[in-house]
């Protein structure tokens, strides 16, 4: 296979030109609206309803009736209007139109604008059934918008029949709704189109403004029935209306060159497989062979099309969305988020490519990748030069280079072209790392470590597979914590509240938010109280949930914000409306749950206990437990700490069987501590011996900085007591929501985790000094002040290494001392004079002959600066 970097490989200059397609004419009327609905939306709804069938009886095959309605609507439409079917297709398909902007109305906009034109008070049934449509009521369709919306509308529609609007004259108006961004704006409008529809008019156009259609098709059998290579085409380009209007003659065939990715037109990316049962699969669907091991990023999955050296990108998103504006359209673009920070980050002889990634948001302080909630935040950030974090793009594929497709290399290939294609930028553009396994004991341990690290998953790729466009094949596979092993299976949780569900589980409960009992410590024979801990939705049979309605029927209540039962649970806040349930129960009515999770939330606002589970999923009920024997919140926080350090422990093995098996072992030194401090062994001392720590920072130095405690005698707890105890001491540097709390209340001194680093360096625990303190009282501030100098340099201890002399001197007020600590970084040369103006002890309790006359009148002229005490001595 021809090698796309290779030297004689041709290239040819770049014009930029966007694909422009000759649109098909009409030449009949545009039908009324309405005819989508009764030709077409409404027979497939009854073709896919199993229970009567298309003809009565029982459905036979629904594909291939679904298909025949889908044709027949479709050769109708062009025998009667014509070729250009875009105009039905995008109302049909409203979330794939990436041609029409969103309108940023969602189901409490739309309800308002409804009260308004329908002229009802806010506060009457009709109104609130609409705000509230999830919660059941007078009318049918809870959990439905659109349904609630109709059984409104139609008690007072203003047609009774069918209105007069056309499929053009709907485009229109939607086209104008979606240029307008303020609802006031858009109330004419949307008034316009309520008074030319009846209700049921009225309800499909609100689903296609929610992009919500639900009529029991996907875009791939649409597609099929229009044309052969209609989701061919779609799989490259992500347009709608290319599709529509390339493809409308049946005879047509795209050639295979048009069927690759091309340049500055978004592709429907490859998609990891869903996770295996068992690592044992994973291995096998490898062909057991070697593989490739990712980390799966928390991120978005961006493409990145760069032409003509740099002068030209565009990103696009999984979902076609173009984010050039955010991220930048070329190198000089210095309004993009991005690619100002790309000169140099292709090769030389690269003139264009598209590559494949995920764009993570970076914390250069913690210098780690932070949550995908934070990345646009970021990202707009950055544009305007005002944020800490900044996008960073991960890079793990290439389909294309200098005017050549690559889908059909292997990914090894790839994997090798991609190196020469793209130089990293350190924290703004890198190839995203990988490393090879070939056991499923190899995929165990690096999935221990990404979950340490609070990471996706894993996503395990063939070498020899090529890149396959909107597929989802086994060559990909997905590989993440279904729950922890450690006490997974443990969790058994109490429901406190209730969220009714939308679509197919509307009129019902679809998911519950679950509580830890909090007992009264003060009164034993006080009743516990819950508070909210998790919300689980996935996993429940349709069984299961007919259990639950059974054991709990009639016993739940409305939950009223402005009257929170606080006797019996609380929540986050009064006005958390994330957390608020739609109804609520008695502790001792309700049922036990047993969850499952990915990992542990250790900071969350969103529930009373501060803390949650990543990913919580129904096992069972517990019919055999009820509310006194549900899981309390202590109990949780000791299967926390007990599953924590044996996850460690079982890290600690899976490492040092690996190292034992590949190298020799090697011992870890700790961030420039001496020698002799290593973190391999029987504990090196007992320095922090009757010591407690709570050590609240990020998970990786958690780990560590406990590693460091432990092998010194000091003891590790997880949580904050409730009152300052003497020989505890808290550990953070960092404002987390915990720690605000903390700091709020006062009672703490918060101490930096350089002073157990410090400790550990002198062996044995040296006074605190104020760069050791993160929070502290005055008095406490006071008394460490008196351990250092005005300089802050320490009476008591040895300075660790040369970045801490270097701070030292360089906030002294002497310009001479700051500039030559700068200029020589410490590592002075002994001839130059400027040497003379570094204070220092380096001639302390020390007697010198100086054998030189100039020297000899006044010794302290030239050696002031390196004694304390003046202890030079002038012998003529």
């Amino acid at each position: 296979m021809d090698d796309p970097m290779d030297d004689s490989f041709e290239l040819e200059p770049w014009v930029e030109e966007e694909i422009v397609v000759a649109r098909p004419h009409n030449t009949g009327p545009s039908p009324p609206f309405h005819t989508i609905i009764t030709e077409l939306i409404n027979p497939l709804l009854k073709a896919s309803n199993r229970k009567t069938g298309f003809h009565g009886g029982t459905a036979t095959n629904v594909r291939v009736i679904r298909f025949k309605i889908l044709n027949s609507y479709i050769q109708r439409w062009k025998q009667e209007v014509g070729n250009d079917i875009y105009p039905c297709f995008r109302l049909i398909l409203p979330y794939k139109d990436k041609e029409r902007h969103m309108y940023g109305l969602k189901e409490k906009a739309l309800a308002r604008l409804l009260i308004k034109i329908l002229g009802i008070s806010a506060e009457s049934d009709d109104a609130k059934s609409m705000i509230n449509y999830k919660i059941p009521g007078q009318y049918k369709g809870a959990g439905d918008f659109a349904e609630r919306c109709y059984e409104v509308i139609k008690q007072r529609e203003i047609k009774s029949e069918y209105g007069s609007m056309t499929i053009d004259n709907v485009n229109n108006m939607l086209d104008e709704l979606s240029k307008l961004s303020k609802t006031d704006d858009q109330l004419p409008i949307f008034s316009k189109i309520y008074h030319s529809m009846n209700a049921e008019e009225m309800k499909w156009l609100i689903r296609i403004i929610l992009r919500q259609m639900h009529i029991g098709i996907s875009e791939r059998t649409l597609f099929s029935a229009w044309h052969p290579n209609a989701n061919e085409l779609f799989n490259i380009s992500s347009s709608l209306k290319r599709v529509c209007w390339e493809l409308f003659d049946s005879n047509y065939r795209m050639s295979e060159d048009a069927k690759d990715v091309t340049l500055m037109c978004c592709f429907q990316p490859q998609l990891a497989a869903f996770p295996k049962a068992s690592y044992d699969q994973v291995v096998k669907s490898m062909n057991n062979e070697t593989f490739f091991i990712e980390e799966k990023l928390d991120g978005e999955r961006i493409q990145l099309h760069m032409s003509d050296y740099g002068k030209h990108f565009k990103f696009y998103s999984r979902r076609a969305k173009d984010y050039t504006y955010l991220y930048g359209s070329s190198l000089d673009d210095k309004n993009g988020a991005l690619t100002k920070y790309l000169s140099g980050a292709f090769g030389e002889n690269v003139e264009d490519c598209i590559l494949d990634g995920e764009m993570v948001s970076w914390d250069p302080v913690d210098e780690k990748i932070e949550p995908f909630g934070y990345l646009k935040t970021a990202a707009n950030a950055e544009k305007e030069d005002a944020g800490e974090s900044y996008p960073l793009y991960r890079v793990f594929d290439i389909l294309y280079a200098n005017n050549k497709s690559v889908v059909k290399y292997s990914l090894v290939q790839r994997q090798m072209l991609l190196q020469r294609v793209v130089n990293n930028v350190p924290t703004h553009f890198e190839i995203h790392p990988h490393e090879e396994g070939s056991t499923k004991e190899d995929i165990d341990r690096r999935l221990r470590q990404v979950i340490a690290e609070s990471s996706e998953g894993l996503v395990i790729k063939l070498p020899t597979s090529p890149y396959t466009v909107n597929g989802r094949e086994d060559s990909w596979i997905k590989v993440k914590p279904e729950y922890m092993l450690e006490f997974g299976e443990n969790l058994d949780c109490l429901v406190i509240g209730g969220y009714y569900g939308q679509g197919k589980r509307g009129d019902n409960l679809s998911s519950f938010l679950c509580g830890l009992r909090v007992d009264n410590e003060q009164d034993p024979e006080a009743p516990p109280k819950f508070w909210s801990f998790c919300r689980v939705g996935g996993g429940f049979t349709a069984a299961e949930y007919a259990t639950i309605r059974h054991l709990t029927d009639g016993q739940w209540q409305k939950w009223d914000p402005r009257r929170p039962p606080l006797q019996y649970m609380e929540l986050a806040g009064d006005r958390n409306e994330k957390e608020m349930p739609d109804v609520w129960i008695l502790p001792e009515k309700s049922v036990v749950l047993e969850i499952k999770a990915a990992s542990v939330v250790p900071e969350s606002e969103q529930y009373r206990t501060n803390i949650t589970l990543r990913f919580p999923r129904f096992r069972r009920i517990r019919q055999d437990k009820n509310y006194l024997t549900a899981l309390s919140l202590k109990e949780f926080m000791s299967l926390k700490e007990q599953a924590e350090t044996e996850s460690q422990e079982r890290q600690l093995e899976l490492e040092e069987h690996r190292r034992a098996s590949k190298r020799p072992k090697k011992q870890l030194n700790i961030l420039g501590a001496h020698e002799s401090f290593t973190m391999e062994g029987s504990p090196t001392s007992q320095i922090f011996a009757g010591h407690t720590f709570c050590v609240l920072v990020d998970s990786k130095r958690k780990a560590q900085l406990q590693k460091i405690i432990v092998s010194h005698g000091g003891n590790v707890i997880q949580d904050v007591p409730p009152e300052p105890q003497n020989r505890t001491h808290l550990i953070a540097d960092k404002d987390l929501v915990k720690i605000a709390s903390l700091k709020r209340q006062g009672k703490w001194n918060i101490i930096r985790p350089t002073w157990i680093y410090d400790c550990a360096f002198n062996h044995r625990i040296v006074p605190y000094e104020p760069r050791h303190m993160y929070f502290a009282n005055k008095d406490l501030l006071d008394a460490v002040r008196r351990h250092v100098d005005r300089y802050d340099d320490s009476y008591t201890r040895s300075m660790e290494d040369t970045k801490e002399l270097r701070d030292i001197l360089n906030h002294m007020p002497d310009p001479t001392i700051g500039s030559t600590a700068k200029d020589y970084g410490i590592l002075l040369n002994q001839s130059d004079s400027s040497i003379f103006n570094i204070p220092s002890l380096i001639f302390y309790n020390t007697v010198i002959y100086l054998d030189y006359p100039d020297l000899a009148q006044d010794p302290r002229s030239k050696f002031r600066y390196f004694a304390f005490t003046y202890q030079a001595v002038c012998k003529p």
